[in-house]
């Protein structure tokens, strides 16, 4: 027969139960985790070493010129930035404002041409 008793036993085991799975899960959880991270790590580690030993027999004259040229043109390349590429749009839609009136008389994207006036008086 089931008491009050026992079912509140019952139910603490499964909790107790449950408890110790989820930590023990978690425990083995985290640790694969780590393991594909360090993993992944040294991967990233190797690849950064044979490319930069790929780079390192080059002639010593000569590194300094090609690491200048290979730096500038990464600074040229915008395409990872589309706003660093839309500043050397060849074929700009407006021209900046020269002054500061015109700055703020400049007319937004999304604004209105004239300012809105609710009309007066009855409308009906």
């Amino acid at each position: 027969m089931n008491t009050i008793r026992s079912t509140w036993v019952g139910w603490g085991a499964l909790c107790v139960a449950g408890g110790g799975a989820y930590y023990f899960a978690k425990k083995s959880i985290n640790a694969d985790r780590a393991q594909r991270h360090e993993e992944a790590q040294r991967r990233k580690e190797e690849a950064f070493r044979r490319e930069h030993s790929a780079k390192s027999p080059s002639s010593s004259g000569g590194g300094l010129t090609n690491m200048t040229r290979a730096k500038s043109a990464a600074e040229m390349d915008d395409t990872g930035s589309p706003s660093r590429e839309a500043g050397h749009d060849p074929a700009a839609t407006r021209h900046e404002p020269e002054t500061s009136a015109e700055r703020v008389d400049e007319k937004g994207k999304y604004e209105a041409a004239e300012k809105f006036t609710s009309r007066k008086g009855n409308r009906l």
